[in-house]
């Protein structure tokens, strides 16, 4: 059995430099200094723990952020769902960290160093700085982990016994008293009687060690899967514009389609929920006539929509939420079960997002024999559909009412179909209808009611 740990130690700049132009310097700081930059800001002369008098001094062109304004929680619980396809178990640490355990995956990936592969490379496709590590027990992978130099994958140390104390989760002020007695990795630690280290140590840390050798089983948290899609995209910098919604919408809609894609799910109906800043949220639904997975497709919805939307206030933090799920390939059927094109049902979704729902309808079959009632208008998100009768032939066009006609003008082509419905609502009919030729030799729906004979369709 092994554990993996990864965590993401610069996730907001991460998200940051997306929504920055990439010459554009930035940093994070905290307590009034430096706690994160990236290298545009670093080759300015900008450093690590400066002050924010020195950084600007450094750089006046500086795009600085405070820590506490920049909320990653509702990304970093999205990159921990992930996780799940790659490991039935995993648990979340508050340093944006996860436990990710090899149980039951041997025979999927006979080496741990297989099953880091594969993460490494699912999150280096979102463009993320990450460090991961795997050892036989979860606090010895995470302390692996810290010992890693984010820039260069598997830069740290591999072996418990060789890492330097400072990498692990022991109070500064213990490491920096075991170090002045001459103690700087843990196997130096070990190799202390176990009584001398219960004395320096305390209970606390020595269990904190016993974890990490694997003696004790560590406390974990462990998430589940989501049943739906629900997902919070808090904005790093507030935006007044459609414009700039856009570009953090794209990656929600990228997210969207990659969650949909590992699930093998796709859906018609997407729920934005825009946050505003002193102002109440704003719910805009996008609603398709074919199921959709790829994240141009909801882009392209979202843009139509958008482009007549004027935003209420400052947006701060928008959500995205979809309960209609469908597994792939699941259709969905039109009139007379009849697939429909895709170039119609394109039309049928912008013509809806630019005009609103209510406004296109659909024909639909209805439950009744009576040619008047056997059809009327239905709403486009209204997908149920009843299979016409199939036994006689129907026209295309109807009538608005019958007409009289002199049959002897007619040619018969059919046999008779009989209809008597609709005693139920005091509109009944009892006729006998045929397929005729009529004079000038167009082909023509006639009924007999009552000893009358009329007109009541063309056929095409």
């Amino acid at each position: 059995m092994y554990w993996i740990y990864l965590d993401f130690p610069q996730l907001a700049l991460d998200l940051l430099q997306r929504e920055h132009p990439s010459q554009q310097a930035l940093a994070i700081h905290h307590n009034k200094q430096i706690i994160q930059l990236n290298q545009v800001a670093h080759h300015l002369g900008v450093y690590l723990g400066c002050s924010l008098n020195t950084a600007y001094q450094l750089a006046p062109q500086l795009c600085l952020y405070q820590q506490s304004d920049l909320s990653c929680d509702a990304y970093f619980d999205a990159l921990a769902q992930q996780a799940l396809h790659y490991s039935a178990q995993v648990a979340v640490h508050p340093d944006n960290g996860l436990y990710i355990s090899g149980v039951g995956m041997r025979n999927i990936y006979p080496k741990p160093e297989q099953h880091v592969s594969k993460l490494v490379q699912h999150y280096q496709q979102q463009q993320l700085s990450f460090r991961i590590a795997h050892a036989h027990s979860a606090i010895a992978a995470r302390w692996l982990a810290r010992s890693q130099n984010i820039k260069q994958a598997g830069s740290g140390i591999t072996q418990l016994a060789d890492l330097p104390l400072n990498f692990s989760d022991l109070p500064s002020h213990q490491v920096t008293a075991l170090q002045a007695m001459g103690l700087y990795t843990i196997k130096q630690l070990y190799g202390l009687p176990r009584p001398e280290l219960r004395k320096r140590l305390g209970e606390d840390s020595l269990a904190l060690l016993d974890q990490a050798n694997g003696r004790l089983t560590t406390p974990l948290r462990f998430i589940t899967a989501q049943a739906h899609y629900q997902q919070r995209f808090p904005l790093l910098a507030e935006t007044h514009t459609i414009q700039g919604l856009m570009f953090s919408l794209k990656q929600a809609c990228q997210h969207f389609q990659q969650w949909l894609r590992q699930h093998q799910l796709c859906s018609n109906i997407l729920v934005l929920r825009l946050n505003f800043r002193d102002k109440p949220s704003e719910q805009i639904i996008l609603k398709s006539a074919r199921l959709l997975q790829t994240s141009q497709d909801w882009l392209a919805l979202f843009r139509l929509k958008l482009e007549s939307t004027r935003l209420a206030a400052a947006v701060i933090e928008f959500s995205l939420d979809c309960q209609a799920l469908y597994p792939l390939g699941h259709q969905i059927t039109g009139l007379f079960e009849q697939q429909q094109s895709t170039s119609d049902s394109l039309l049928f979704d912008q013509l809806s997002v630019r005009l609103g729902e209510q406004a296109i309808s659909r024909l639909g079959c209805q439950a009744d024999f009576r040619p008047e009632y056997a059809s009327q208008y239905q709403p486009l998100s209204q997908h149920e559909t009843l299979n016409y009768p199939t036994q006689f032939a129907r026209p295309c066009w109807l009538l608005p009412q019958l007409k009289p006609i002199n049959i002897e003008h007619y040619a018969l082509l059919s046999e008779p179909e009989r209809i008597a419905s609709g005693w139920w609502d005091e509109q009944s009919i009892n006729r006998d209808y045929y397929i005729a030729q009529s004079p000038n030799q167009g082909l023509a729906w006639v009924c007999r009611e009552k000893q009358q004979w009329y007109l009541h369709g063309w056929f095409a």
